[in-house]
């Protein structure tokens, strides 16, 4: 009986630790929801959730190293002082006009990311309007702030355009023959 106990609790306390997101941490998050290489800073930001990570209970939002293996991490102190303000996130070419902050459910309107923190699937624009918006380090880290986070933009890491990779395979190949050419004389 006791054996039976301790694997009860054992499992309870496992799940109690599980992240409770919607799509896991295998799920990248797509690059149309993130805003990429923000103001040329080589940053990329991307807007996690409607509170700070951890403030109701662990992993109500992930901690960024819940995605550690796409770059994701807190903010240094100067990242952090040029973050982006809530309305960056408005959607490239939004119909909405969106004037004033409020609860944003629609990702056709806003760029938010919380299915992949957590099992929140809206974001509180006007707690962020407001100037409460943490990584769970910097910034305002309780009474309900949003969640943003950081990694550094891999903009020039991203798959070539087809066309640049023939500019570069005949530069190669070029130098390639030129090496021959002059390994003959």
């Amino acid at each position: 009986m006791k054996k039976l106990f301790a694997s009860a609790a054992l499992a309870l306390g496992l799940i109690a630790n599980a992240h409770a997101v919607i799509f896991n941490s295998q799920t990248a998050i797509p690059d149309s929801m993130v805003l990429i290489n923000f103001n040329g800073t080589g940053l990329d930001w991307v807007y996690a959730g409607p509170i700070a990570p951890n403030e109701f209970g662990p992993n109500q939002i992930a901690p960024a190293s819940y995605r550690a293996a796409e770059g994701w991490r807190t903010a240094t102190a100067a990242e952090w002082a040029s973050h982006p303000a809530w309305n960056d996130f408005i959607a490239p070419g939004n119909p909405g006009n969106i004037v004033n902050p409020g609860t944003f459910t629609d990702h056709s309107a806003y760029l938010f990311t919380t299915e992949y923190w957590s099992d929140f699937s809206h974001v509180d624009a006007q707690d962020f309007a407001a100037g409460r918006v943490t990584d769970g380090v910097n910034g305002v880290v309780s009474g309900v702030p949003e969640t943003i986070y950081v990694r550094t933009s891999a903009v020039s890491g991203r798959v070539p355009e087809p066309g640049s990779v023939a500019l570069l395979l005949s530069g190669v190949i070029g130098l390639g023959a030129a090496r021959r050419r002059k390994a003959r004389k």
